[in-house]
């Protein structure tokens, strides 16, 4: 698929729109809503094309287990985009926040369950997410983490395992 520099764009696995700035083989250099730019494989990039008709607003879920899905494999699942939680109308440090708390929330649930395997989706983007996950993750004896992209769920996660006979709670 070819794209062109100022055309508008989506990355797999992540929300938001982007703007190509420069392609360079393999690499793209996009620019986020908020004038950030990153460097993304090509292959990760979708075009985007504009919607004819009104745009309707889907109701937040008001769930209390928001982001939380269990996927085909039946390994449970919590997905960390504020959009997926309901928390993106906060400020970036409260919902990192929020984040790590539905994160501790998740983990002790699955302690509780006794699932021997979770993943967290925290996608690609600068890492500070992915990074605060993996802290509070190395904090802990019993949980070994690994990168989830080769996953089912692709670039962006972490696939944990829960070894019951030595983890406490967080």
């Amino acid at each position: 698929m070819q794209f062109q520099v100022g055309e508008s764009v989506s990355l797999l696995h992540e929300v938001g729109s982007y703007t190509i700035v420069s392609i360079d083989g393999h690499k793209t250099t996009i620019l986020d809503q908020d004038g950030f730019s990153y460097q993304v494989a090509t292959k990760d990039l979708i075009k985007r094309t504009p919607m004819d008709g009104p745009i309707l607003e889907k109701e937040a879920d008001k769930s209390k287990n928001r982001g939380v899905h269990l996927q085909k494999s039946k390994i449970p699942t919590l997905d960390l985009h504020a959009i997926s939680l309901g928390i993106d109308h906060l400020q970036p440090n409260q919902i990192l926040e929020q984040q790590l708390a539905y994160c501790r929330t998740f983990l002790n649930q699955c302690i509780d369950k006794h699932h021997s395997k979770a993943i967290i989706i925290h996608g690609i983007g600068e890492g500070v997410l992915k990074n605060a996950v993996r802290q509070l993750l190395s904090q802990k004896t019993g949980i070994v983490f690994h990168d989830g992209n080769y996953s089912f769920r692709g670039v962006g996660s972490t696939l944990i395992e829960i070894r019951h006979n030595q983890v406490s709670k967080f």
